[in-house]
């Protein structure tokens, strides 16, 4: 997983003097497409072949981002059929 130089900023501005860098990651995608099995295998390094689908999860890890640690937060968001990010309902 990458992370943008402009997250690395923004984490660096707020950073507290020998605190970890945070950094917010949301997972968006179709239903049923492997968003969570992907986020639980990156987060634990186990992969999950039934999920029970839910409104939202979250996650935490502790990684290293240019041999800084730093901590990962990660969203893991249920796909909705019947709204785009904006709220619009979508066309079909």
């Amino acid at each position: 997983m990458e992370v943008t130089a402009a997250a690395q900023e923004a984490a660096g501005r707020s950073a507290r003097p020998g605190a970890m860098r945070e950094y917010k990651v949301v997972v968006l995608g179709s239903g049923g497409v492997g968003k969570s099995a992907l986020t639980v295998q990156f987060v634990t390094g186990s992969f999950i072949e039934k999920y029970d689908p839910t409104i939202e999860d979250f996650y935490r890890k502790e990684i290293e981002v240019d041999s800084s640690p730093s901590v990962l937060e990660i969203l893991d968001n249920l796909h909705h059929n019947d709204c785009d990010l904006r709220g619009d309902p979508q066309r079909s």
